[in-house]
């Protein structure tokens, strides 16, 4: 029950962000006790004031409209309205949400375990981890669905990507420091 309503107040509070930005031009972050009673929901509270990284992407008719997160942990309930913000008006490669599409716009949530290192590629799992590279003062990450969205077939061609995604030759992960994690995902 506490797990459904968590998942519940993260995809109101996605919504009232971008919400509250196209109302007001700003961001503005909604206080939890605005969502729930903190008093007599207490455990819930607790669960939603975890520190976690997050990622937020927004869909449209299936296909990525924006989609900006963090691995750094902070509070979940905040994380969610930032990135929910990020993605519908600061992605760069797409023009900022207008209010009129906000409508046939989808949430969906990505909350990220704890990072771990791998020694071995092979110990990424398509499809079911996300990876995390870092190399010369740049880094970048790709969620665990990008490898099957992408119909990638090898971790090889999965790290090969994220290199192009930091605009670093795509033999660089050889190098590279690399950690894989998992997400759970809210969606609308």
């Amino acid at each position: 029950m506490e797990e459904e309503k968590r998942k519940k107040v993260l995809l109101e509070l996605a919504r009232k962000a971008i919400e509250k930005t196209l109302a007001n031009n700003r961001l503005t972050i909604t206080p939890l006790s605005e969502i729930i009673d903190i008093e007599k929901e207490k455990e819930l509270a607790e669960i939603l004031e975890e520190k976690k990284g997050v990622f937020v992407t927004l869909k449209k008719s299936g296909q990525v409209r924006g989609c900006i997160g963090t691995i750094s942990k902070d509070e979940i309930w905040i994380q969610v309205q930032k990135y929910a913000v990020f993605s519908a008006f600061n992605d760069p490669r797409f023009p900022p949400v207008e209010k009129e599409e906000l409508k046939d716009i989808k949430i969906e949530i990505s909350v990220l375990d704890d990072p771990k290192d791998i020694k071995n590629i092979e110990e990424i799992e398509l499809g079911k981890d996300g990876i995390i590279m870092e190399i010369g003062g740049k880094g970048g990450v790709l969620l665990p669905e990008v490898a099957v969205e992408y119909g990638v077939k090898t971790p090889q061609e999965f790290l090969e990507m994220l290199c192009r995604k930091i605009g670093i030759p795509n033999d660089s992960w050889k190098k590279a420091k690399i950690k894989k994690f998992r997400t759970e995902k809210i969606t609308e």
